[in-house]
């Protein structure tokens, strides 16, 4: 048998060898690293700061309608995790208006819900049911549970929340009840159950 060629087979094999270790360890160190990135957290802040809210309220028979601006949220969210979500919203009640000046006043008033002290409302977000909101995608309905601070007073309030993600932005949206006199807040002639609807858009910071 040819000498070159004895000789050659050990260092080809050699070279063979050595650069299949080097594939293996690099496709090893791709996989560890597709690992790592795949079960670290995606959890990510989120802010809002333009939201809405809106009312419908009954004083003395009279359906009364109003509005709030500047609703805040800061809110720490996984879209392929929902109920990993944690947060806080923020309504300025001290904007309050229903179109009728002496009505805000008394709305705004120290019986009522007191924005010379109160100026905000708060919920602060304790549990979320899961879900994954995918880019693009159907509308996720799911519910909300935390702590609804009005006026000083805070109770726990459940709430259902639609949200939707587009472009990398998180519309949320909410109606609940709840009734104003367990916040100690007091309208004469009003009823017993208040409705609000809350809308913002979250983006990362």
């Amino acid at each position: 048998m040819n000498k070159d060629l004895l000789s050659f087979r050990p260092r080809a094999l050699a070279t063979l060898l050595g650069a299949a270790a080097l594939s293996a360890a690099a496709l090893s160190g791709a996989a560890l690293s597709g690992a790592a990135l795949s079960g670290a957290a995606q959890a990510a802040p989120y802010r809002a700061a333009e939201g809405t809210a809106a009312f419908s309220y009954r004083v003395a028979l009279v359906p009364v309608t109003g509005s709030m601006t500047g609703v805040a949220a800061n809110v720490t969210l996984d879209p392929q995790d929902l109920a990993a979500t944690k947060g806080t919203v923020t309504v300025p009640v001290s904007t309050l208006k229903t179109g009728n000046t002496l009505r805000d006043s008394h709305a705004k008033g120290a019986g009522a819900l007191g924005t010379a002290q109160f100026p905000n409302a708060t919920f602060e977000l304790t549990s979320l049911t899961g879900g994954i909101l995918t880019e693009g995608g159907q509308t996720v309905a799911t519910t909300a549970t935390g702590r609804l601070t009005v006026k000083g007073t805070t109770k726990t309030l459940t709430a259902p929340i639609k949200a939707t993600l587009r472009g990398g932005r998180v519309n949320v949206s909410t109606q609940f009840k709840f009734n104003p006199s367990d916040f100690n807040v007091r309208y004469p002639g009003g009823a017993n159950s208040v409705t609000v609807d809350v809308a913002f858009v979250l983006e990362a910071n």
